[in-house]
């Protein structure tokens, strides 16, 4: 069995949200660190490394790009795949590619949309006030793409046999 850890930032819980739907699809040994609580140990012992984030503003987390910046050239050895939440799903490979090295996005063995989630309750009052002008919305919602999160999964399993 193929060992898999999945890294992610998730400041809202949309993120988190989506890894713990993802390990109840997989088979094995699976580790999930959010990089906004740990910092992780020796990445080595994977096989493979599924990096899940939000973006805002067109910008994906810090942590997930700083990551992926120190860790590159092991990266580059590992089956590494990408899962991004936002609203604006149709840019999310942009903004993928706009804020991770090239060589490892056209590596990546999947990068799935997966889609996202408005949460006024994990918001300060000027962070619900800019979302509320901004988007129109009175509540808190989700839009999140069960589909990528099952093709995610089933992806995984279809690598570990």
């Amino acid at each position: 069995m193929m060992s898999i850890l999945i890294l992610y930032g998730s400041e809202y819980g949309a993120t988190e949200k989506c890894v713990q739907l993802i390990m109840k699809h997989l088979r094995g040994k699976v580790d999930a660190i959010n990089l906004n609580q740990t910092k992780p140990g020796n990445i080595d012992n994977y096989d493979i490394i599924l990096i899940g984030g939000g973006i805002y503003a067109g910008k994906l987390q810090s942590n997930i790009v700083k990551f992926v910046e120190a860790n590159e050239e092991c990266l580059r050895s590992k089956k590494v795949g990408m899962f991004i939440c936002c609203k604006e799903g149709e840019k999310a490979v942009e903004y993928v590619k706009a804020n991770i090295p090239n060589r490892l996005v056209n590596d990546l063995f999947m990068l799935e949309h997966t889609g996202y989630e408005i949460n006024l309750e994990r918001m300060n009052r000027l962070e619900k006030f800019l979302i509320k002008s901004i988007f129109k919305i009175k509540e808190s919602y989700s839009q999140l793409n069960y589909d990528a999160i099952n093709r995610i999964g089933n992806k995984i399993n279809e690598m570990d046999r």
